[in-house]
């Protein structure tokens, strides 16, 4: 019989998940970041979903919400997405979408508006990508340089062009990006100017994440995203980890086959399930 254990915080959490979560960390990475994140905070804040699949008293799944953002959730037995949605549903009134591996994610979304009404529609098909080893692209003019607080204006405006492009319903705060500053987690490739962002966050024992790649139109196809992501993920490697992880979308193939020249490679799918209040009528 499957259950899902809800954990008062990030430390509880950890402590009976990391060993499953760990023995998958690459595609584990972004429920593993942020947890750590949160541990780090001290973040027990009773509104952060924590919880594990079990079964036989051995984890099996494990999902996490941080609010207003989507649940997370990694592979589990089709089993779990009854226990899982009357979990969340127990936790919260609303829940914006469902992010995982697309039969379950689509379950669990389906058995919240069985229980809270409303309905849900497939959302952005991601591919998870893993690099060991940086294949650089060549004749790039400029060079990475880490951001600072004068950059946070300009990584606001580029981070709501990122939302628009990709359909993200939150866009990163100003309080985020200030956090990545003063983390020093944000980066820009410049040429003359700043022509491209990326962030190196989700540090595990191993590995880290790259995201929130983003180049305002004027200054694209000239390989300054390429460049940003080549030399971020190289600096990442050089820095002690052992290999860094990315989210695509699939229906980008552009973002893609940039990712797979540079030397990543394709570990997983996952796929958001969006929730609505209401079905559409008509």
């Amino acid at each position: 019989m499957v259950r899902v254990v809800r954990h008062r915080g990030p430390t509880d959490f950890l402590e009976r998940a990391e060993p499953w979560l760990l023995a998958a960390e690459d595609r584990n990475n972004l429920i593993l970041g942020l947890a750590y994140g949160l541990a780090a905070r001290d973040a027990d804040g009773s509104d952060v979903f924590y919880a594990t699949v079990e079964r036989d008293d051995l984890v099996v799944g494990c999902a996490l919400r941080t609010p207003p953002y989507k649940v997370l959730v990694t592979d589990a037995p089709p089993e779990a997405c009854e226990p899982l949605a009357e979990a969340l549903s127990s936790a919260y009134d609303v829940i914006p979408a469902v992010l995982g591996p697309e039969p379950l994610a689509e379950a669990v979304a389906m058995a919240w508006v069985a229980r809270r009404g409303g309905g849900w529609r497939p959302g952005m098909e991601q591919r998870v990508y893993r690099l060991d080893e940086v294949t650089p692209p060549s004749g790039v003019p400029g060079s990475l340089r880490e951001a600072n607080s004068g950059d946070v204006d300009l990584a606001v405006e580029w981070g709501a062009g990122f939302a628009r492009d990709t359909g993200l319903r939150f866009a990163a705060t100003r309080e985020s990006i200030g956090g990545w500053v003063e983390k020093r987690q944000l980066f820009l490739w410049e040429d003359d100017e700043p022509r491209s962002i990326a962030v190196a966050h989700g540090r595990t024992p191993k590995g880290a994440r790259v995201g929130y790649v983003y180049t305002p139109p004027e200054s694209r196809g000239r390989g300054y995203a390429s460049a940003c992501v080549g030399a971020l993920s190289q600096g990442l490697l050089d820095g002690g980890v052992e290999f860094c992880v990315l989210y695509t979308d699939l229906s980008n193939p552009t973002s893609n086959a940039i990712y797979t020249r540079l030397g990543y490679y394709p570990i997983d799918d996952v796929r958001d399930v969006d929730l609505v209040p209401e079905v559409a009528s008509g």
